[in-house]
């Protein structure tokens, strides 16, 4: 299979998804969403706009706007889907249009580099440390060249979430680009990362370094295998979000194939649906156990303490009720241990390996040292030590037997 930073996404954003998409390939229309759609159509336009800049050409406002007009309007079709209620597609169309115009107005007359690919493929061979092949596919929206050895690789985004600086170092897709196009042209010394968030018009640029570049070529061949594992396996699991009411696979998913089934029903079978009435009988009984326990968990405390009480008072680990019922009461002291990074915590774990009791503890915590201390694998005198350190609680246990 050939991968691309959106498979490897949707992968990541949902298994399922990415097995129907792919791998099983149900016979069902898949819905385009119109943010796809005005994202496409601004790509165009913007395509143009460029394009025609490399033949001298210099576009005016309305000779682009009259482009995606056109280009919307032809493309248009009762196939794309609108999620969001109370928005037309008049709304998206006219939100494309702002896009354009505001970023016309900032970059205008263009003359910012010169640009040397537009909607350019990118193939990119990523080696494994046994040089086993991984082959990805991309697009890079515009790639400018501001001198011989710096480029730049442009993005448009006409989403409405603007990134953080924190979120676009962690994006990986132009990173990506940035090995291909590092490959492509050897003189290049340095690529910029330029994304075009169109909805605010804000501008926001990276650079990646060689060793991190490196690194990441790493984690993408991690991803990789592990869609190829769940390939092998057929283990892929449903993850559920806010993208699900944007997959052209929501009724079909376990998730929610259910839900739109219970649509399709007249609105008087609703309420006799088997698995509605199982779910409203389901969440009537835990409320009435949480009203219980409530009122009972209080009183049954109090009893317990009475019993320890009791049982401390008369020096009885076993107390007997009616026809031979009892309880066993016991009660085990717990160590705290002090915290990570503190100096007492650095004496403490030293102490274990000094007296050669690391290995034994296994994972320092406060049930694994109580543990060693109850089994006697912590000596007396290596404890004296330790209690210097660490503090005592006490917590009790109650194992009731019946003779019933």
């Amino acid at each position: 299979m050939r991968y691309s930073h959106s498979r490897i996404e949707l992968y990541k954003n949902c298994p399922k998804a990415f097995s129907y998409k792919y791998i099983e390939k149900p016979k069902i229309e898949e819905k385009k969403g119109i943010e796809a759609f005005l994202g496409s159509m601004v790509h165009k336009a913007l395509e143009k706009l460029y394009t025609d800049l490399r033949f001298s050409r210099l576009d005016t406002l309305d000779d682009i706007l009259d482009y995606y007009t056109s280009e919307w309007d032809s493309n248009f079709d009762l196939t794309i889907e609108i999620v969001r209620e109370g928005y037309s597609k008049e709304n998206y169309k006219e939100m494309g249009k702002r896009f354009i115009t505001d970023y016309y107005k900032k970059y205008y007359p263009f003359d910012q580099g010169k640009t040397i690919g537009l909607e350019m493929e990118i193939n990119l061979r990523l080696l494994d440390e046994s040089s086993n092949p991984y082959d990805l596919l991309g697009y890079i929206d515009r790639l400018t060249m501001v001198s011989e050895d710096f480029f730049e690789i442009h993005d448009y985004k006409t989403n409405s979430h603007t990134k953080t600086q924190e979120e676009i170092e962690k994006d990986w897709q132009l990173a990506l680009y940035t090995i291909a196009v590092k490959r492509m042209y050897p003189s290049v010394k340095k690529v910029e990362l330029v994304w075009h968030f169109l909805d605010s018009g804000l501008e926001m640029r990276t650079t990646k370094s060689d060793k991190e570049l490196e690194l990441l070529g790493r984690e993408v061949i991690a991803s990789i295998k592990q869609i190829e594992r769940s390939i092998k396996t057929g283990d892929f699991p449903t993850k559920e979000s806010s993208l699900c009411n944007w997959c052209s696979f929501k009724e079909i998913c376990p998730l929610k194939s259910h839900l739109f089934m219970l649509k399709k029903l007249p609105e008087n079978e609703y309420l006799n649906e088997e698995g509605v009435r199982l779910v409203q009988r389901y969440l009537e009984l835990t409320k009435q156990k949480k009203e219980l326990s409530d009122t009972i968990d209080p009183e049954l405390e109090k009893v317990k303490l009475a019993l320890l009480n009791y049982a401390k008072l008369h020096n009885s680990e076993r107390v007997y009720g009616s026809f031979g019922d009892s309880i066993l009461v016991k009660e085990y002291i717990n160590y705290i241990l002090p915290e990570k990074g503190t100096r007492e915590r650095v004496v403490f774990e030293k102490i274990l390996k000094d007296n050669k009791l690391w290995d034994s503890v296994a994972e320092v915590n406060s049930f694994l040292f109580s543990k060693a201390v109850s089994e006697r694998v912590i000596d007396a005198e290596t404890l004296m030590l330790l209690e210097k350190l660490i503090s005592k609680s006490k917590t009790p246990r109650f194992y009731p037997s019946s003779k019933k």
